[in-house]
């Protein structure tokens, strides 16, 4: 509007506010000339904010305009996400000390949005509008993000709890815990399916505790194998040595020194053998990766009822067991126990379906009884206004053909006619009988009278 009083151009409001007319011999002027000023981008100017020099700009209006075109340019793309018909986007930039060491409060995020009708952004969605954020603003942090809806949801509630590694950790957890949960139902969901189909419905409770081994781990083993002996090298030393006469002290002192012989020695022999061989030696080396989720222990409790008369509890605790997997060598636990159900709730609400059945049927036969009975009576009407009819076309009749003289003549005909006609006992007799008798086809007569 304030675009269109600038280019003198007459406009009018309709719609509540939400069109905005022009002279047909202008729209397409105006619609030009609005769209090259991006007044009809749907919310502001994105970054074309910086395509127009403007000489004499400060510091302060370099950061306005750079937080305005952001904002827009992060509108923009949130409501191309699906669900989301429009946004508005509010960031807090602080602006950039010069001091070195200078305390500068955090910058945030701020998002409204305007979903479509009956749309519910999934948390993946809210998260990939958080995650937007988080790319396009220098130093924001998930807990500096709000978003909410225009009815006043805050959709980011959750995710402030998965910022940095200990959310991370925080949603390793929940997820790990979400999935405990899911074995254990599908646990409970067999019990309970094979006990119906063996007692019955509803004759039995079970609740299943699985603890899971969420921890990864990688083994890697090392077996050292020869089956056949096979020989690689061998090295065989052999040393003999006889002499006579020869004595004296064995051995040198080291360098060039010897050692004199002994007369008068008597015979003397030496022998060595030193034998190496050396095998070949075959490894066999297996790494084991034990994926996350292994069943550490279970626990079930099973409850039968015994209102009808005693079960056999062993038995039940046999099938329970063959359901489940139970390992007595994990220390797996099962019970089963059996007694009478307090089924008051039940029979209180069966009397109550009962009971409203019953006047569902009464009202239903108190329905029939008054169309029947509004047949009746349209019928009776119906031809009360025949007999009334037809007696005064006979007095027009008798009148037309009347002889004018001091006597007056009837003929015979209109006494004939007056003749056939029976009378009313008659007849509301017989449209009773014929509504006793066939009350659907009077029913269907009185419809198509209605209609018409």
């Amino acid at each position: 509007m304030e675009k269109l009083k600038t280019m003198k151009i007459p406009y009018q409001l309709a719609d509540e506010g939400r069109t905005v007319k022009v002279p047909k011999d202008k729209v397409y002027e105006a619609r030009i000339q609005l769209a090259s000023s991006g007044a009809l981008a749907g919310g502001g100017m994105g970054f074309e904010l910086f395509d127009q020099n403007k000489f004499g700009k400060t510091d302060f209006d370099q950061q306005v305009d750079y937080q305005r075109a952001l904002q827009e340019e992060l509108r923009r793309t949130i409501v191309q996400l699906e669900g989301v018909e429009q946004a508005r986007v509010h960031l807090v930039l602080p602006q950039k000390s010069v001091f070195v060491g200078g305390s500068q409060s955090p910058p945030s995020a701020s998002v409204a949005l305007k979903l479509k009708p009956g749309t519910r952004l999934k948390p993946e969605q809210v998260q990939g509008v958080c995650d937007l954020l988080l790319g396009s603003v220098e130093g924001l942090k998930p807990e500096n993000v709000h978003i909410i809806d225009t009815e006043g949801n805050v959709l980011s509630e959750g995710l402030k709890a998965f910022g940095g590694a200990a959310g991370a950790g925080v949603k390793l957890s929940l997820e790990q815990q979400k999935a405990q949960r899911e074995y254990e139902r599908e646990l409970e969901s067999r019990i309970k399916n094979m006990l119906a189909g063996i007692l019955g419905p509803n004759q039995a409770v079970a609740m299943v505790t699985a603890e899971l081994d969420f921890s990864q781990r990688q083994i890697t083993t090392s077996t050292a194998a020869n089956p056949d002996n096979v020989r690689v090298s061998e090295h065989t030393v052999t040393e003999t040595a006889t002499g006579t006469g020869a004595g004296g002290v064995a051995g040198t002192a080291g360098g060039n020194v010897t050692y004199p012989l002994e007369a008068g020695g008597g015979q003397s022999s030496y022998s060595r053998q030193e034998s190496t061989v050396n095998y070949q030696v075959s490894t066999r080396q297996e790494t084991v990766v034990q994926a996350p989720g292994a069943v550490r222990r279970l626990s079930a409790a099973v409850v039968v009822n015994e209102a009808s008369g005693p079960v056999d509890v062993q038995r039940v605790r046999e099938a329970v067991a063959a359901a489940i997997g139970f390992d007595p060598a994990r220390g797996d636990q099962i019970s089963v126990s059996g007694m009478a159900f307090d089924d008051s709730y039940q029979r209180k609400i069966q009397e109550e379906m009962a009971k409203a059945e019953e006047r569902a049927k009464k009202k239903e036969t108190y329905q029939s009884y008054a169309l029947l009975g509004g047949a009746v009576l349209a019928a009776l009407l119906l031809l009360a206004f025949l007999l009334l009819a037809r007696r005064r076309r006979a007095a027009e009749r008798v009148e037309e053909e009347a002889v004018p003289g001091p006597a007056a003549y009837v003929p015979v005909r209109a006494v004939e006619a007056e003749a056939e006609i029976p009378p009313p006992q008659d007849l509301q007799k017989k449209v009773k009988d014929l509504a006793r008798e066939r009350p659907s086809d009077v029913a269907e007569i009185i419809k198509v009278w209605i209609k018409e």
